[in-house]
């Protein structure tokens, strides 16, 4: 058994933060797309195809934080609770 007793802060934070931004980036095309096809000005069609710009980085954000964040908590509880314990094996 190999237990995860603590996670660095910052490269968690990183790689969910270029995960979210290439979500950010389907979900602004498909934004950008309902907007072109739909006759609505309402809501987030009203963004047009400032979508595919603005949601990147909107979540790239959220993506940082929720990785600091995950990071901060998970090493604290690990203190208080122990680690997840992984099964490996060799080939």
């Amino acid at each position: 058994m190999v237990k995860l007793k603590k996670i660095a802060v910052m490269p968690l934070a990183k790689i969910l933060c270029a995960l979210q931004s290439m979500v950010g980036l389907i979900l602004g095309v498909i934004v950008a797309i309902g907007s072109v096809t739909t006759q609505e000005d309402d809501g987030l069609w009203s963004l047009g195809a400032w979508s595919i710009l603005v949601f990147p980085i909107v979540n790239a954000v959220l993506g940082l934080l929720s990785g600091m964040l995950l990071a901060w908590a998970y090493n604290l509880f690990a203190q208080w609770f122990g680690g997840i314990e992984f099964e490996l094996e060799d080939k």
